[in-house]
């Protein structure tokens, strides 16, 4: 949503800002005005290469995310988090790296402690006052449940810039205790102009009793209101598709692979490149990672799973063994296919922490340079689920569409699938991507992906 999109880059540009004015005081503070501009300019082209690693840093480490910016511990921690790591990165580019004229000691130690400083003032300025008059008023027409969920969302986040004045609905069911409901018969008219409201969301399909409010909307378009559809309202600040707007022309309206023929080849090559750099990585660690997953478990080092890829084909999906080998073949599943779970007892202690640094799918670029799959695309499915899933989602092969993927979007955003449920919300994120793919999105999702492995969110 574009007033979300403006908070991110408002944020943005306030740290790009910060860091420097934190530039100048820390060379006024060292230096005086004794040849100011000279240090300045001897500074400033390197520092500028710095502050755009520091800036991809905080975004790795979820600080434009507007949901952690709000003044928290969180927000410290993860803030100290990434502070340590750019001012490490900066001292190894520096100190490591001989490219540039200048080492700076005291320099960089007094911008680190500056910029500490006025970013967190601005950022808890900018957290605390962000959620107060909000610029976005919203009115729901009739919303769905997911709507609704996203609504109770917006309202337990103010920093998002959105103030919900309440639902238009002849039903309570599913509306949360704090969100004011006004029946259908309600003039939207004196609602908008009581309320300020410039933004409404209407459903998709609505029923007979609510063509009277249509009538309305429809005047409502000389007013300096925004009318838009649920599904598209819902989609653009979840990253998920709404259910309630997949039917077959959704399909044919939002899905034209033959379209996308330059952004397919780059995104391949894109591919050979990383997955190239991939297998000399896998060669140079296997024998250690192999050392180690035998030490915890006698088994194969490898372990391989059918899979499926695009448009149903089927392969042999290639990765570490980390749990415990039940089966001569290194299987883990002695009655039948089984999801992995949270503190799944198959895993082996090396394992579990061979999976949280997402080492465990290393050698798949094998699999990517083979073509049976991407370096990002929707997790590949083994073909007993793909089968059991399709009975709950009659469209759940469209994510078949693009090559399955060691990350993607779903797997960064929803991460723990244990059931049929998860599994539908984890859909709707392959859905987003199959639609929404793009070089941007891809890179999008390398930079969580940094963050899931730094965190150790993987299984």
């Amino acid at each position: 949503m574009r007033a979300v999109k403006a908070r991110q880059t408002f944020i943005l540009l306030g740290d790009i800002a910060i860091l420097y004015i934190s530039l100048v005081v820390s060379l006024f503070i060292r230096y005086g005005g004794n040849n100011f501009t000279e240090h300045f300019l001897l500074n400033v082209v390197p520092m500028s290469i710095i502050f755009v690693l520091w800036i991809i840093v905080l975004y790795v480490n979820g600080l434009y995310d507007l949901y952690n910016i709000k003044p928290s511990q969180a927000f410290l921690r993860r803030f100290t988090e990434s502070w340590l790591i750019s001012v490490a990165l900066a001292v190894s580019i520096f100190y490591l790296i001989p490219f540039f004229n200048i080492t700076p000691k005291t320099n960089l130690l007094i911008l680190s402690a500056v910029f500490a400083v006025l970013f967190l003032s601005w950022r808890f300025i900018s957290g605390s006052v962000g959620g107060r008059g909000a610029n976005i008023r919203i009115l729901a027409i009739k919303p769905s449940a997911d709507v609704l969920e996203l609504l109770g969302t917006l309202v337990n986040n103010p920093q998002l810039g959105y103030f919900v004045v309440g639902v238009v609905s002849d039903s309570n069911e599913h509306i949360p205790a704090h969100i004011t409901r006004f029946p259908s018969s309600t003039p939207i008219r004196a609602l908008v102009s009581e309320h300020n409201i410039n933004l409404i969301t209407v459903p998709a399909n609505t029923d007979v009793a609510f063509s009277k409010l249509y009538s309305e909307l429809y005047e409502l378009l000389f007013w300096n209101v925004y009318t838009m559809p649920s599904e598209t309202f819902f989609e653009s600040l979840t990253g998920r598709i709404s259910l309630n707007a997949l039917n077959d022309s959704w399909f044919f309206e939002n899905l034209r692979p033959n379209k996308m023929q330059l952004y397919a080849l780059t995104h391949r090559l894109v591919d050979y490149v990383l997955a190239t750099i991939g297998v000399l990585i896998l060669t140079i660690i296997t024998p250690f990672i192999g050392l180690a997953l035998r030490w915890g478990s006698p088994g194969p080092l490898f372990y391989t799973q059918e899979r499926v890829g695009k448009n149903g084909k089927r392969f042999r999906l290639i990765k570490f063994r980390t749990m415990h080998a039940l089966e001569k073949d290194g299987g883990a599943e002695l009655d039948g296919a089984q999801l992995t779970t949270i503190n799944d007892p198959r895993i082996t202690p090396i394992g579990r922490f061979v999976r949280k640094l997402r080492i465990d799918e290393l050698p798949q670029v094998i699999n990517v340079l083979r073509g049976d799959m991407s370096i990002i695309g929707p997790r590949p499915e083994r073909p007993v689920f793909v089968a059991e899933f399709e009975r709950h989602m009659p469209y759940y092969t469209v994510r078949h569409l693009v090559n399955p993927g060691l990350t993607g979007w779903a797997q960064i955003n929803y991460p723990y699938v244990e059931t049929t449920e998860d599994q539908l919300k984890k859909f709707q994120y392959d859905l987003y991507y199959v639609k929404n793919r793009s070089l941007m999105l891809d890179f999008t999702i390398v930079l969580k992906t940094l963050h899931v492995i730094l965190y150790g969110k993987g299984r």
